[in-house]
């Protein structure tokens, strides 16, 4: 009868120690055009949130021509067929999303930066000193 019983619980042991196959989904990997959409998209969140301030900050540095000031102001035109992050790297880093034949300003700090974006699949890249408020136009290669 002992042997029975701890045969019982020897065979209870082993199948209750048995996992049954869990089966998720791995998310797909995301393409970098998708995480920059997405990333486009937040971004214009903030800057609809922010844009107000923005545009009194812009005016203000545009309309008070101060040599003290550290600020510029500068108004991006983005004349190609897509949505555009135009990223500004230097003491500071920016981000600063552009609509399609649209345009878009930002009040960064004088000095020098390496300015880069994506238009349409081609790649900008740039290095610029910005010591007054300035207009940049982007166009793709047609």
């Amino acid at each position: 009868m002992m042997k029975k019983i701890l045969s019982f619980l020897s065979l209870v042991l082993i199948f209750s120690c048995q996992t049954n196959p869990v089966i998720s989904r791995v998310p797909a990997k995301q393409t970098a055009e998708q995480m920059e959409k997405q990333e486009f998209e937040m971004l214009m969140k903030q800057d609809s949130i922010h844009k107000h301030q923005t545009a009194a900050e812009s005016l203000d540095v545009l309309l008070n021509e101060n040599p003290d000031d550290r600020r510029v102001s500068l108004i991006i035109n983005n004349n190609s067929n897509c949505n555009i992050i135009v990223r500004f790297a230097g003491e500071k880093f920016y981000n600063l999303p552009i609509y399609r034949h649209s345009k878009n300003f930002i009040v960064v700090e004088k000095g020098t930066y390496s300015l880069g974006a994506n238009l349409c699949n081609a790649r900008y890249s740039a290095t610029k000193t910005f010591d007054d408020s300035s207009t940049m136009t982007l166009t793709e290669n047609q």
